[in-house]
């Protein structure tokens, strides 16, 4: 439980960092110092790529060591593991880079390293690099790294898209005969930036971010009117199987599938089901008391059983999920929206701990 409430902080903290900064650099130097940080990696970088120049570009690095490596730092793409995982789009894991033939020595000392993609709407945006003087240092953090990964494409695509209108703007500082259709275009642009802010580049349903801020709307709004508010957590049953058996383009098909078989039980236009993290989802019910909640958790569960995805991994041989629920009337029930969360998500840990394929509560 230590390693997943380290988890949850610190993608709750790269969500927080990715609301309250614009900036692309600023933005993604806070991400790295705080991945550093909490975990004690000695290098981490956010690496973008620019596909004109066929180059790399270093964007924020936080390092313990040694490293020619600084923010604006590039490099031609092909060369090195960061050159592979933008080559192939999937994420390379080396527990020690003296047995690797394509290792670029960026770091003084480096033992092992990982580098995991990061795409939006399919497209290769930027590749997230850690590197470390100790062997092995990263077993068992891919499933993590991705799942950072995941937030960031769509922080760093409205970053980059802020970055194109501010130069957009000064270009029409000197064309004022433009204005009118240039302040059309900006407006298209800036409502395409809200989209992309709020919603999941993969799923298309609500991100982490527009599920923080509809929480915090709905927990004052029910605080107000004393209404229930539920909470669903769903996590897909053995992912990581199904990723390791059928592959990463297959998961993401599943992922696709899963959200929209629980956005389309979902009827209600003040419900809210979003991508929390990687294989996990939440669904947001406002006025919704507990005996109703379930009965809507209930059908969503049903409804993914009867997709009938194959899992060749899952001991019923197909894809199923496990919810867990909370509700909560604030603030008669003495709870904070983080006691909210840690009810549900400790519900969906009992749902997984006792089978599976079930709702918890």
């Amino acid at each position: 439980m230590d390693a997943r409430i380290a988890q949850l902080e610190i993608l709750n903290e790269v969500a927080r960092i990715a609301t309250l900064d614009l900036e692309l650099r600023p933005m993604l130097q806070r991400i790295t110092d705080a991945l550093a940080r909490k975990f004690d990696w000695e290098f981490v970088a956010l690496i973008t790529i620019d596909e004109k120049r066929e180059t790399f570009v270093c964007q924020a690095v936080t390092t313990a060591v040694a490293t020619d490596i600084h923010a604006g730092y590039m490099r031609s793409l092909g060369s090195g593991i960061v050159g592979q995982v933008a080559a192939t789009g999937k994420p390379v894991l080396v527990d020690d880079v003296r047995t690797f033939p394509n290792y670029i020595e960026t770091m003084e000392g480096a033992r092992s390293e990982l580098c995991v993609p990061v795409h939006h709407h399919g497209r290769l945006v930027a590749v997230l690099n850690l590197e470390s003087t100790r062997l092995a240092a990263f077993r068992n953090k891919l499933s993590l790294l991705e799942t950072v990964a995941d937030q960031l494409a769509g922080a760093i695509a409205s970053a980059q898209l802020i970055d194109a209108l501010r130069a957009t703007q000064s270009q029409l500082e000197q064309k004022t005969r433009d204005l009118e259709a240039a302040n059309e275009h900006l407006a298209t642009a800036i409502e395409t930036l809200h989209r992309i802010s709020t919603q999941d580049g993969l799923t298309g349903v609500a991100n982490r971010r527009h599920f923080d801020e509809t929480l915090a709307v709905e927990w004052r709004r029910a605080a107000r009117s004393r209404a229930a508010l539920s909470l669903l957590m769903i996590d897909i049953d053995y992912f990581k199987r199904f990723n390791d058996a059928s592959g990463h383009q297959a998961g993401d098909d599943c992922l696709r599938r899963v959200a929209r078989c629980v956005q389309d039980a979902v009827h209600r236009a003040a419900d809210l089901v979003a991508r929390y993290g990687g294989e996990e989802f939440a669904v947001l019910l406002p006025d919704t008391d507990a005996e109703r909640a379930i009965h809507v958790a209930e059908t969503i569960r049903s409804r993914v059983e009867s997709l009938n995805l194959e899992h060749p991994d899952a001991p019923c041989g197909h894809v199923t999920i496990s919810i867990g629920l909370a509700t909560a009337v604030p603030p008669r029930d003495g709870a904070n929206m983080g006691d909210f969360i840690r009810c549900a998500d400790s519900a969906l840990y009992d749902a997984k701990r006792t089978g599976r394929n079930k709702v918890a509560s």
